[in-house]
C-alpha cells in the first residue's frame, strides 16, 4: 500500500484534509499560550519532514502510546503556518497505527547522490595548495572514512538528519565558502574550502545509523564531534610532510567551527583566523536554512 502523490510532504501546497500514513520521528508535550497541553510531532515520508500538531485533551494519552520510528495513519488537515508562506503543517485530528504500508515511502534518501558525490570530488582536485591537497587526499583515499562519509547524517533531529545528509550539508557549506571567497579576496579560498570539506569530519563515528533510526554513538555523547573530527583528521596528518602552519590551520577551522566557545555550541576555542570565521558563518547558515525550509 503506497502514499498517494499527492499525500506527499513535497506537494503540499495548499489548505485541504488529509488523510495519509506518516512516519513518527519525534514525539513531544508542549503548551499554548494559555497553558493547554498539546502534542507536537515530526511526520516523515521519503519527501521530507512536516510538523503535526494536536490540540486534544487526550494529548496526553496519544504521547504515551505512540513509538517513534512507527508508521501511523493521520487524519487531519494541512494548514499554512500563518506567519510564513509556502510552509504547511498538519493539524491532526485523529491518530491511528498503520499495519500496511510501503516502507519505501517514509525513508529519506538523497536525491542525485551521485552528483553530490561528484561535486565533493571535483571540489577536492580544484584545490591548488599541494600540502591541503595531500590532507584532503589521504583522508578521502581511505577507503573506510569515505564510505561513511557519504552516507552518514548530519546530525539525529536539528538538520540534514538522513542517511547521506552529511554529504549534502558539506557540499552547501562548501558553495557557501566558495562565494565567500569571490566576495572577499583576501580570504585563503584553498584553505576555507579544505575547512569546508572537513569540518564534520567527526560526524561519521558520532552516530549509528544503520537502521532508519538515527542514536547517536557513546562517543559521540561524550567527546563531540568536533574533537572526533580533530583527532580523526590529526591522526592523517602526522603521517604527512607537511608544515605545522598547515596543520593548525587546519585542526583549529574544525575545532571553532561552531563559533565562540561562550556559545555554548561545542566549538574548543574561539574562531580566531578570517577563514574560521566564514566557515562557522557558512556553516551555520546551511543548518538553519535548511531546517527552516524541512520543518
Amino acid at each position: 500500500m503506497s502514499k498517494k502523490e499527492e499525500d506527499y510532504i513535497k506537494k503540499f501546497n495548499q489548505t485541504r484534509p488529509i488523510t495519509s500514513q506518516f512516519l513518527v520521528k519525534h514525539k513531544e508535550i508542549k503548551r499554548t499560550k494559555t497553558n493547554k497541553p498539546y502534542l507536537e510531532l515530526i511526520l516523515q515520508d521519503k519527501t521530507g519532514q512536516i510538523v503535526g500538531r494536536m490540540f486534544d485533551k487526550k494529548s496526553y494519552n496519544q504521547y504515551e502510546k505512540m513509538e517513534i520510528n512507527k508508521v501511523y495513519n493521520i487524519v487531519g488537515k494541512i494548514q499554512e503556518f500563518p506567519q510564513y508562506s509556502n510552509k504547511y503543517n498538519i493539524l491532526i485530528d485523529r491518530i491511528l497505527i498503520s499495519k500496511k504500508y510501503d516502507e519505501e515511502d517514509f525513508i529519506r534518501k538523497i536525491e542525485n547522490h551521485e552528483e553530490h558525490i561528484q561535486y565533493l570530488t571535483n571540489t577536492i582536485k580544484e584545490i591548488k595548495d599541494k600540502e591541503l591537497k595531500q590532507v584532503l587526499n589521504a583522508v578521502f583515499n581511505d577507503e573506510e572514512i569515505y564510505n561513511k562519509f557519504i552516507q552518514a547524517p548530519a546530525a539525529k533531529k536539528h538538520h540534514h538528519n538522513y542517511k547521506g545528509g552529511l554529504l549534502v550539508h558539506t557540499n552547501e557549506v562548501i558553495e557557501i565558502c566558495k562565494s565567500i571567497s569571490t566576495i572577499y579576496e583576501n580570504i585563503n579560498r584553498d584553505l576555507l574550502i579544505t575547512g569546508a570539506i572537513l569540518h564534520d569530519i567527526g560526524k561519521i563515528e558520532t552516530y549509528d545509523y544503520d537502521s532508519e533510526l538515527i542514536e547517536i554513538k557513546q562517543e559521540g555523547i561524550m567527546l563531540e564531534h568536533l574533537f572526533i573530527g580533530g583527532c580523526i583528521i590529526k591522526e592523517k596528518m602526522n603521517n604527512l610532510n607537511i608544515s605545522n602552519d598547515t596543520k593548525i590551520a587546519i585542526m583549529h577551522l574544525i575545532l571553532s567551527h561552531h563559533g565562540k566557545v561562550d556559545l555554548g555550541w561545542g566549538s574548543s576555542v574561539d574562531p580566531k583566523t578570517v577563514e574560521a570565521i566564514a566557515l562557522h558563518q557558512a556553516d551555520d547558515m546551511s543548518a538553519k536554512i535548511t531546517k527552516f525550509l524541512e520543518i
